[in-house]
């Protein structure tokens, strides 16, 4: 099942001012990445969902690592999503029956906003040229899902993959028994729509180079 789908920002402050301006929802801080030097913003979007704004940490001046390279960019972008799962190792099964590499899993951690620590491990998918468009897995453990600790009121209403290749996309997530919608499209990208309390915030993106799927999990 679906699990988070992340937003990339130049500022989480600025981001965070704008949308609850336009749509009435103060989204939860969730915790920085030190190694990374980001932060994020986080809210429920329903179904055991949720919603992950990345950006720099504004703790940390001038930003550093990957939140240096987030602080040039100029729009939010959709850039990556990931499913959720208990069983790794099935995972691990299907995908290297469909011919694909499974890395991991390894283990992961952050403090939340408030000092409590969340852990998970996660696992990614190689041995395609689809980059992020194929999501990575992650299994929350005994941690508290971040759907249930953030902010609610929001509800994802199309979350949607676009690509020339549709097809070839499609079997690489029939392998890994993703249930998300792909569909042809000119250029690779993501199309996303969010009904909040004021209308609905919606964000087509066409990421221009992988970023998780570069990094080892």
């Amino acid at each position: 099942m679906l699990d988070h789908i992340i937003i990339l920002v130049a500022s989480l402050t600025d981001f965070e001012k704008d949308f609850t301006g336009r749509h009435g929802v103060e989204l939860t801080k969730g915790g920085a990445h030190p190694h990374l030097g980001t932060a994020n913003l986080l809210a429920d979007l329903g179904n055991g969902a949720y919603l992950e704004v990345l950006g720099p940490n504004p703790a940390v001046v001038p930003p550093t690592g990957l939140g240096e390279m987030l602080a040039q960019r100029t729009a939010p972008q959709v850039a990556s999503f990931a499913l959720q799962t208990r069983h790794m190792d099935a995972v691990k099964t299907s995908a290297e029956a469909g011919g694909l590499e499974f890395l991991g899993p390894s283990a992961g951690s952050r403090r939340t906003s408030d000092g409590q620590l969340l852990q998970w491990h996660g696992a990614y998918i190689r041995g395609h040229r689809f980059g992020d468009f194929v999501p990575f897995f992650i299994d929350w453990g005994e941690t508290r899902h971040p759907s249930e600790t953030s902010v609610s009121g929001l509800e994802l209403v199309e979350f949607t993959v676009m690509h020339p290749d549709a097809d070839a996309l499609a079997k690489v997530y029939q392998a890994i028994a993703a249930d998300i919608q792909v569909v042809s499209g000119d250029e690779p990208g993501f199309k996303l729509r969010i009904r909040t309390p004021r209308g609905e915030f919606s964000l087509e993106s066409y990421p221009d180079e992988p970023l998780f799927s570069a990094v080892p999990p």
